[in-house]
């Protein structure tokens, strides 16, 4: 890859230079982060990229947006939709495949074990607090999986005196959006009970009449969801707590069977329950057991002139966690032990449907004068692939008040999920392949970031080797038949611009990323992931009143393997609005795609997805203390 450096370093010193009269920017520019060491740590002392997302970010920008849309905002991470809003969503964190993201929630896995990806589309923003996200691998943190990056999004809970808020918008397409909660802390007690619902009349999917999926109708969605989150703490020396989040949806989709412009129904449930403990036996060591379990079910049935269910699919992901934190003269080190069994239930048949992974971590990480330092160390044994150990080594220097240099390298795997192994040889789809082995990565980075009082600026290069890549392909042309196969390596090289500052009542953030994701094996670029992306965005704020904008820019993407299906890059301009009308009383705005920019994010070998165009959304949030 040919990656020029010079137009992006020489945008460094431009961003900058700026009035010496702004004023500092706000604490949560350099946020505590627990998801890059997996101990609360600034984001300042870290070597790892990560960024996060706050609750005031969700509300200010993100009324009608999905998880998904708001993840591609962030630097490195693209996102693919099949359709509207409502539809299956994926995001590629440094061109890597969906499926090679981690995502977390309150720092249990959850997810589909058999496709190994997680239904964003059913993970609701109005019960998120905050997202943590790590980019690069991260296997020697949290096992298998985590080859792109890890995504850990922390739901609400109640910190603050009690509270009863609702909320409800509406706007294009029939779209609609409720909530309701009450939360708070009585003494050492904390609680949060959240409810939702949502949905969209939609759009038609599919575009192309000439498809034999095309559907003359509009495929929306509805959903409702709930969560419980509850925790005591007496003391800093003891805490317990707990939490429960279940999100179901339907969403309606086109398919060409069992007969040409067929109806369908996807109904998907995910749930995440967990409980933790932790206990503080010495003044350096702190020790908390964790448990939880993720559920995913996905249900598809035909439209009412079929009436029967066509297949389902129930994953269960069990964990269990004991992590010990011990503070040394210099830094801070862990020792974790891990189990975690994953099982599915489904319509067909599973030549093997349970598994378990054991894993022992040994981490540490800090800083001495002008110098970070991160080692983590990981063994997992897995029941179905044996013995595989990851590390991640990372290190960082101050060269000046504000100007620091990281550097890391770090090792990954992924297991084949269940429905590369074992998916039941079915027509017109395709069958599973026992023989494919893991994936395994070595990724490298280097970084030079900038941190003022008024300013967050990082230059971020990357280079990501994948072997035995898995990937599905047909059989043979045209016979709609696929089978997946380890095809041999991708190598994903590039850089990221990332730049964030306060100006007065302004504020201005943006991200420029260049990346080369290709098989190594073909010189061909991997699916869905462009060479170039960008977002350029601002809000200002003048007494009761916020407004801002946003822009979002995509080149040129292929959607098959041999790049001959072509996705025209696209630009996009949103804006969003916030009035304050009275004490806990405010109204809030959003315009999508202001141009009604026409492009696709998927596309298949006869059918064109279409997207939402123009959307306009309005609500009222009422909060009573």
């Amino acid at each position: 890859m040919n990656i020029r450096i010079k137009p992006l370093a020489a945008l460094l010193p431009v961003l900058l230079s700026s009035p010496s009269g702004a004023v500092e920017l706000l604490a949560t520019l350099d946020p505590v982060i627990v998801a890059a060491t997996r101990q609360p740590t600034r984001a300042s002392e870290l070597v790892a990229d990560v960024s996060v997302i706050e609750r005031k970010d969700i509300e200010t920008a993100s009324h009608a947006a999905t998880l998904g849309e708001l993840l591609s905002r962030e630097a490195g991470i693209e996102f693919s939709r099949e359709g509207g809003r409502g539809a299956s969503e994926s995001v590629f964190v440094r061109g890597t495949n969906t499926s090679h993201t981690l995502v977390l929630l309150d720092g249990l896995r959850v997810g589909s074990a058999t496709l190994g990806t997680t239904a964003l589309n059913t993970i609701p923003l109005s019960q998120i607090e905050r997202i943590e996200i790590v980019r690069g691998t991260a296997s020697a943190l949290y096992g298998t999986d985590a080859i792109g990056g890890v995504i850990n999004i922390i739901t609400r809970s109640g910190k603050e005196a009690p509270r009863l808020e609702l909320e409800a918008g509406g706007g294009s397409h029939g779209t609609y959006q409720t909530s309701a909660a009450h939360a708070g802390q009585f003494g050492d007690f904390r609680y949060a009970l959240r409810v939702g619902a949502d949905g969209s009349d939609g759009i038609n999917a599919v575009r192309n009449r000439s498809s034999a999926a095309y559907n003359a109708d509009r495929d929306g969605y509805a959903g409702d969801n709930l969560s419980l989150n509850l925790g005591y703490a007496p003391s800093k020396a003891f805490q317990v707590g707990g939490h429960y989040l279940q999100s179901r949806t339907e969403t309606h989709y086109d398919a060409s069977w069992p007969t040409a412009n067929a109806d369908w129904r996807n109904q998907h449930l995910l749930s995440s329950m967990g409980a933790f403990a932790q206990v503080q036996p010495l003044s350096f060591w702190q020790s908390t057991l964790r448990v939880g379990r993720g559920t995913d079910k996905s249900v598809n049935r035909p439209g009412s002139d079929f009436g029967v269910e066509k297949d389902s699919f129930v994953t269960i992901q069990d964990q269990f966690s004991w992590q010990n934190d011990f503070k040394l003269p210099v830094g801070n080190a862990l020792l974790i032990a891990e189990r975690l069994e994953q099982r599915v239930e489904a319509s067909q048949s599973y030549a093997l449907t349970e598994r378990s992974i054991n894993s022992l971590q040994l981490g540490w990480n800090g800083n001495y004068k002008a110098h970070r330092l991160q080692a983590n160390v990981r063994h997992d044994a897995n029941s179905q692939f044996g013995h595989k150990n990851t590390q991640t080594l990372g290190y960082g220097y101050q060269l000046a008040d504000a100007w620091r240099i990281a550097a890391g390298y770090g090792t990954a795997f992924k297991a084949p999920t269940l429905n590369d192994l074992y998916y039941p040889n079915t027509p017109f789809v395709g069958v599973g392949n026992p023989s494919l082995q893991p994936e395994f990565a070595r990724n490298r980075e280097v970084a030079l970031h900038f941190e003022s009082n008024n300013h967050r600026a990082s230059l971020t290069y990357f280079r990501n080797n994948v072997s035995n890549l898995i990937q599905w392909e047909e059989t043979s042309p045209g016979s709609w038949f696929y089978t997946p196969k380890n095809v041999g390596q991708a190598r994903i090289e590039g850089l990221t611009l990332q730049y964030r500052a306060q100006y007065g009542d302004w504020q201005v953030y943006g991200n420029l990323n260049y990346q080369d994701a290709e098989n190594a094996e073909t010189g061909k670029q991997l699916t869905r992931r462009a060479q170039q992306f960008a977002t350029l965005g601002l809000t200002h704020r003048i007494g009761a009143f916020d407004w801002g904008g946003e822009w979002h820019g995509s080149g040129q993407r292929y959607d098959d393997a041999a790049n001959t299906r072509e996705l025209a890059g696209y630009g996009i301009l949103n804006l969003h609005a916030r009035y304050q009308l009275e004490k806990g009383v405010s109204l809030f705005a959003r315009v999508d795609n202001l141009f009604d920019k026409r492009f696709e994010y998927a596309r298949s070998s006869t059918t064109n997805y279409g997207n939402m165009g123009t959307v306009i959304f309005a609500g009222i949030r009422y909060t009573l203390k």
